[in-house]
């Protein structure tokens, strides 16, 4: 029996012990003895003015670097038009090429620069849909956990010390499952995980009735899931007996009208955030609601068109460097906030938009799960797009390397589908040449031409 199967074939109060179990042997390589210093000197980091931060990051990302050079075929050969003594600095960066990302995933053996074994694999299935694989060092993993977890703490909540509820694509329920419990508990981190699968108008009196009865001290994860449980308060008249320190979504683009909405209900600010599954910097949001870079994770650059192009410190086993990983971004100065950090500023970030596909019992599979189907296929996808023109059905096309793909790659992209959709949402594969591009030029991941009611 496949451990899904095993995991599904218990009862729920077993499921929360088996992702408890699961929270506790991620222990080790999220919140170990790196993760113990840097949440000791990032507060510190904070008060530096912008001329230090940048020096140190500089420093940081001449690291990245030689590393990258030095460890990984792929890099080397790349960056063989390089001399030896070239450094990385604000005036030199742009003399390193640009990284695709379906460059990547066709030479990503080479981009590592550590075995499996050795490293914490992240998958991705891409706004795209391009599947991929990369792998992130123990250190690094802590560095991430710690600057995520300072980012939160700033605003007063403390990650695994206080209850927080986090809406997520996790399989913590089987997709068929009809009444509740839609959630599991992670005792390990005091996390409440509720399905985003299960998000459906029947279903959110029992969401509400929930998390009155947790009382979460932060609900973070889709930001779509959070605005659906705050309109249903609004209109069904439910009252919510706790009041949560704070809101962090994830994974989806924050409008100010979902921001409204979930700040009126909660009665909390929203502390937006961003980065990605292939290990992005951070930008993270401050209580004077200006969006900051995190030096200390990387650099974010602006192409002509506002482009994206992401350096991440915390890759060494992947090493992501000028990376053009398909978001937009438009930077504001770079100056002293009101909240007392003086960072580069962000004024906008785009290309996170809430696109969705519907399963047959009207509930939306958001952007963040969709792009999840593709994540287990082993680098063999280029690009995707999923389509729906009435609910109950989709079709997926995909663009293989013909190299790498095997048919026994449908059948993972079916399975990974059946766990995020019902039963009666039915699936079509093809295997196309091409897939056409939007209007604007962009490529989309999702296609939805359902007709609202």
């Amino acid at each position: 029996m496949k451990p899904q199967d095993l995991y599904f074939s218990l009862p729920p109060r077993l499921q929360s012990v088996a992702v408890t179990a699961a929270g506790w042997r991620n222990h080790p390589s999220r919140y170990g003895r790196v993760y113990r210093s840097a949440r000791a000197a990032l507060p510190e980091l904070d008060l530096y003015p912008w001329p230090e931060l940048e020096r140190v990051q500089w420093a940081l990302l001449d690291g990245l670097f030689q590393h990258a050079r030095s460890s990984a075929k792929f890099y080397a050969h790349k960056y063989r038009h390089l001399p030896d003594s070239f450094r990385p600095t604000g005036a030199t960066l742009q003399a390193v090429p640009e990284l695709g990302k379906e460059e990547l995933r066709a030479n990503v053996e080479d981009a590592y620069t550590l075995s499996a074994r050795d490293s914490v694999e992240l998958h991705t299935g891409g706004t795209t849909g391009k599947s991929l694989v990369v792998r992130m060092s123990m250190h690094d993993m802590q560095l991430r956990m710690a600057i995520l977890d300072h980012f939160k703490a700033r605003v007063g909540f403390e990650n695994r010390q206080m209850r927080r509820v986090t809406f997520n694509g996790k399989h913590i329920v089987h997709a068929d499952a009809s009444r509740p419990p839609y959630w599991r508990y992670n005792a390990a981190v005091r996390q409440l995980i509720m399905s985003s699968f299960h998000v459906t108008e029947s279903n959110l009196g029992s969401y509400v009735d929930a998390l009155n009865d947790f009382r979460p001290e932060s609900i973070d994860g889709f930001f779509s899931s959070i605005v659906e449980v705050a309109k249903y308060v609004e209109r069904s008249g439910k009252r919510l007996n706790f009041v949560p320190i704070a809101i962090f979504p994830t994974s989806e683009m924050v409008d100010e009208d979902g921001r409204r909405v979930i700040e009126r209900v909660f009665r909390a600010p929203v502390f937006n955030q961003y980065s990605s599954s292939e290990g992005a910097p951070f930008i993270t949001e401050c209580q004077a609601r200006t969006l900051h870079v995190e030096p200390v994770t990387g650099v974010f650059e602006a192409g002509p068109h506002g482009d994206m192009l992401v350096t991440s410190i915390q890759t060494s086993g992947t090493p992501l460097i000028r990376y053009a990983i398909g978001d937009s971004i438009e930077f504001g100065e770079t100056a002293s906030c009101e909240c007392g950090r003086w960072t580069p500023i962000i004024r906008t970030i785009h290309g996170r938009g809430n696109d969705f596909l519907y399963r047959s019992d009207g509930a939306k599979i958001q952007a963040g799960n969709v792009a999840n189907i593709f994540k287990n296929v082993p680098n063999s996808v280029i690009e995707a797009q999923l389509r729906q023109v009435r609910i109950g059905a989709v079709h997926i096309l995909i663009v293989v390397d013909k190299s790498r793909f095997e048919e026994s790659h449908l059948q993972i992209l079916r399975n990974e589908f059946a766990s995020k959709f019902d039963r009666g949402t039915t699936l079509e594969i093809s295997v196309v040449p091409a897939i056409e591009r939007a209007k604007s030029g962009k490529k989309r991941l999702i296609l939805n031409e359902v007709e609202p009611k």
